[in-house]
């Protein structure tokens, strides 16, 4: 599937009110590339040819510019990169068609694979210890809890080299050899085991070391590259815990899974600083630990959030105003749906009086492909789920959507909101037309005063490209 990008998004992108102007501010976030350069090749004396292709993480957003020596060589093409995941014991999780099923030892011996305990790199004791510590809380753990969606798109031979690369960085081996001679093959399962979980925080890339025979390609190994320590990777395990219980100890009682992941969206929102500029941004320790991120950071969070709920989520890679971009996938209450909360977290200024505060944005949550695609395109490595319905869609949800000028409905979204002691009020319009008769009917003659409380002022912000008008309401 590919949505297409029908028009660009615009960094100016409100009408401010005439009354009181306001300026809201969209963070777009962006993602990574994978990016293969291959190292000098060499000879061994049985004239076997052993070529090392590394394929590193390029960050894509300001402020995290590693340098790393690209070459124009490279074997494979330039591919997205992925999430992160974690470690399988005894049993993996698929979502292949959008239902969550346990795939058993028995089902993997089918493809012919065994995951048996790791074994332990030859590295110093305290970290051999910390890595010990590591596969013994995955095994406690019993039974993996991640959806794996991509892992559930592949093939049954993918599947084997996808799970040798978990397996892999599970133990965090030098290198493993995997069951496959395809370049190509086996960074399409790298990556759709960083889109799976990102619990792999510490694995930002790979290298691949090719061995040829009289020009014949023997086997390849694969070697994940690690950017943490066992210690130090225990260490931000135990920070992301801290965020998490916080997060589920904060988490009221919530009767659906639309309504959970809108709490999810919200809490990211509120508790997540949208910078360039601070370590670990494409992943989740940006989020849980520094509580500062970009778009990936954002996107994995969130799928990491929506599996301790048991919400079916993936990430989807693309670009969005013609900048790589991610953000996720869910399924709602039966609804497959579109989440991007980092175009969900915004600012606004008054320029009138000099307040500031924070306004959250709703416009991508539960969003359609054809919602998503007015200013996003997919770029997936892996066929996504159909989003065809508006059923758990933000504005449908709380009976904000109007394909009409509706103005008791107007009123009842007013009422509700004043009386949930909401700050701000955004309602959507279906299209161009229904929003600029309701711009008209709000501000012509000044019917905006007949559903707004307070001392006759009026502070709104109007915006034409997304369709929607927005309530300052304190």
């Amino acid at each position: 599937m590919k949505i297409l990008q029908k028009h660009p998004y615009l960094n100016n992108k409100l009408m401010v009110s005439a009354l009181i102007p306001a300026v809201l501010t969209l963070s777009s976030g962006c993602s990574v590339n994978y990016v293969n350069s291959i190292r000098i090749p060499f000879l061994s004396q049985n004239q076997a040819v052993q070529e090392e292709l590394s394929v590193q993480q390029r960050p894509m957003a300001q402020g995290n510019t590693e340098n790393t020596d690209h070459h124009p060589a490279a074997v494979s093409a330039t591919v997205p990169g992925m999430g992160m995941t974690r470690t399988v014991n005894d049993v993996l999780v698929s979502a292949g068609s959008g239902d969550i099923t346990q795939i058993s030892a028995d089902e993997l011996e089918k493809i012919g694979m065994k995951l048996k305990e790791a074994e332990l790199p030859e590295t110093d004791s305290e970290n051999k210890a910390a890595v010990s510590e590591l596969n013994g809380r995955q095994q406690d753990a019993g039974l993996f809890r991640a959806s794996k969606y991509a892992y559930g798109r592949l093939n049954e031979h993918e599947k084997k080299v996808y799970v040798e690369i978990c397996h892999a960085i599970q133990g965090m081996k030098p290198e493993v050899p995997v069951s496959s001679l395809d370049v190509d093959e086996i960074d399409k399962c790298f990556n759709c085991v960083m889109i799976d979980n990102p619990e792999f925080f510490y694995t930002d890339g790979y290298k691949m070391t090719r061995t040829l025979l009289d020009g014949k390609l023997q086997n390849i190994t694969f070697s994940p590259r690690f950017t943490m320590t066992g210690k130090e990777i225990l260490e931000k395990e135990d920070g992301i815990d801290s965020y998490v219980n916080r997060f589920i100890s904060e988490m009221p009682d919530l009767p659906d899974e639309y309504s959970k992941a809108k709490y999810i969206f919200d809490y990211l929102v509120e508790n997540t600083e949208y910078d360039t500029d601070t370590e670990n941004n494409q992943n989740i320790c940006s989020v849980f630990i520094d509580n500062k991120s970009v778009c990936q950071g954002y996107a994995m969070a969130a799928k990491y959030l929506a599996d301790e709920l048991g919400i079916f989520c993936t990430v989807v890679y693309g670009s969005a105003g013609g900048e790589n971009h991610a953000w996720n996938l869910m399924r709602l209450d039966g609804t497959y749906c579109h989440v991007d909360i980092t175009w969900g977290d915004t600012s606004y200024r008054s320029s009138s009086d000099g307040t500031a505060g924070a306004m959250t944005d709703y416009v991508f949550f539960g969003a359609s492909d054809d919602l998503i695609s007015e200013n996003h395109y997919v770029d997936s490595i892996v066929e996504l789920p159909v989003c065809d319905s508006l059923d758990s869609y933000y504005f449908v949800r709380e009976d904000r959507y109007f394909t009409e000028r509706d103005p008791d409905r107007l009123r009842r979204a007013f009422d509700r909101a004043y009386a949930d002691k909401e700050e701000i009020l955004t309602i959507r319009c279906s299209d161009g037309d229904v929003y600029d008769d309701m711009d008209e009917y709000l501000f012509e003659d000044g019917r905006v005063f007949r559903y707004l409380k307070g001392n006759g002022k009026a502070r709104y912000v109007r915006n034409r490209d997304e369709l929607t008008i927005s309530f300052l309401l304190t």
